[in-house]
């Protein structure tokens, strides 16, 4: 199992405080259960710890915290016109505010094209912004890439042709910052646009995914060599396996002045 998927499944099992609590109860209350084991008040005194801890976390103080420190290192928005608007995919519950945000960028003519990128995201975020008024020769896409490392990689593909440099990168606070790292590693230059994330995230939720976004900053550096074999691919090959997947959307667009 890759790194990613367990991230998920780790962010997912964490983001029920109900299934997170009642385990930690559990081993509170082995001691009393066990009388003669003496290691499980050891275990009682860590499952203590850890549930104020986990409580701690899911706390909307900590969560708005944990927000706030992770966009601080991001620069402000200078307002600048640049070559493309590129909406990053997270999951269909993130789409609109996405849409919401790039449609709203080009209407106030910060860049001629937008592009979406993602698995199973692309074709419905090209499709909301449809909706929106956006002319579809002003859409582009790709809708093969399954990790923010693809992302970046089958963009630059897709728009080298158009000779896109300058994006505002589009997606939510706390994955910002790494996508902000990883298309920079690319070659694009990157102002930031946050979109909010989905209403009816709970604060568990957020506060998981706040976690696993800071983990996988810290761990940038140790990620990009991994991941050098996915930069590192001719580009070429890159629009093979794209244009061989059918997973391009948008193929006449409008060239970036």
């Amino acid at each position: 199992m890759d790194s990613i998927r367990l991230s998920w499944i780790w962010l997912e099992w964490f983001s029920d405080p109900i299934r997170v609590i009642f385990t930690l109860l559990f081993l509170i209350s082995l001691p009393w259960l066990f009388r003669s084991r003496h290691w499980l008040r050891r275990v009682r005194t860590y499952a203590i710890a850890l549930l104020i801890v986990y409580l701690i976390l899911i706390s909307p103080p900590f969560v708005a915290l944990a927000t706030a420190g992770i966009v601080s290192p991001l620069s402000p928005d200078p307002g600048t016109r640049v070559d493309a608007i590129v909406i990053l995919g997270r999951g269909r519950e993130h789409s609109p505010s996405r849409a919401d945000v790039a449609a709203q960028l080009w209407r106030e003519q910060r860049a001629p094209i937008i592009f979406a990128s993602g698995i199973n995201d692309a074709p419905e975020l090209a499709q909301l912004l449809r909706t929106k008024g956006i002319p579809a020769t002003n859409i582009s896409g790709e809708g093969c890439s399954k990790t923010t490392w693809e992302n970046a990689v089958f963009t630059k593909t897709v728009l080298q042709s158009q000779a896109v440099k300058q994006i505002l990168l589009v997606t939510d606070a706390p994955h910002l910052w790494r996508s902000l790292l990883i298309f920079e590693q690319v070659g694009f230059q990157v102002i930031p646009a946050i979109s909010p994330l989905a209403d009816q995230m709970t604060s568990p939720q957020r506060a998981m995914l706040l976690l696993r976004e800071y983990l996988f900053v810290v761990l940038y550096p140790t990620t990009l060599q991994q991941e050098r074999q996915t930069l590192e691919q001719p580009l070429a090959e890159v629009m093979k396996q794209v244009t061989s997947q059918k997973c391009r959307i948008g193929s006449e667009t409008k060239t970036a002045t």
